[in-house]
């Protein structure tokens, strides 16, 4: 579900949009796909395809990795944007991962059929977390608005 609020702070009248989505299944996240993509485009025209790849990859390596079929178990995604920053946050309440023991990919593994995931998350966004329990990311894209109203890449 997508909404617009408009709220006035010290600096003025902010836009925040924010989008949310659950997903018991890589089905229900597939059927849900043009959906974050048409959100993403309106919240964020200028970085919207690269960021729906960094979503995609998140949000598949949470059903792969954190929930691997276990019933019950759903993936959320929040996005919420303001005029500096775009959050997107990707949680499942499946099994987490300890984030210390994750390396960059080598330039022996580049080619191999899995495992390149974070290392693409990382191109398209300015900041990468993960929660405790590993069972949250947090991807943050900066924006910076020029004068004439637009954003600066």
């Amino acid at each position: 579900m997508f909404r617009r609020l408009a709220f006035q702070n010290k600096e003025g009248l902010f836009l925040i949009a924010k989008f949310n989505c659950t997903c018991a299944s890589l089905e229900d996240f597939r059927m849900a796909r043009e959906s974050i993509r048409e959100n993403l485009h309106t919240i964020c025209p200028e970085y919207s395809m690269q960021l729906f790849v960094a979503i995609n990859e998140a949000v598949n390596n949470a059903f792969f990795h954190g929930i691997n079929d276990h019933k019950g178990t759903q993936v959320t995604l929040d996005i919420q944007r303001n005029q500096q920053d775009l959050c997107m946050i990707v949680r499942h309440n499946g099994e987490g991962f300890t984030p210390e023991y994750i390396d960059c990919t080598t330039n022996s593994e580049m080619y191999n059929e899995s495992g390149r995931g974070l290392d693409i998350i990382k191109h398209y966004v300015d900041s990468l977390e993960f929660s405790a329990s590993g069972c949250e990311v947090i991807m943050h894209k900066k924006l910076i608005i020029s004068s004439m109203g637009g954003v600066i890449s």
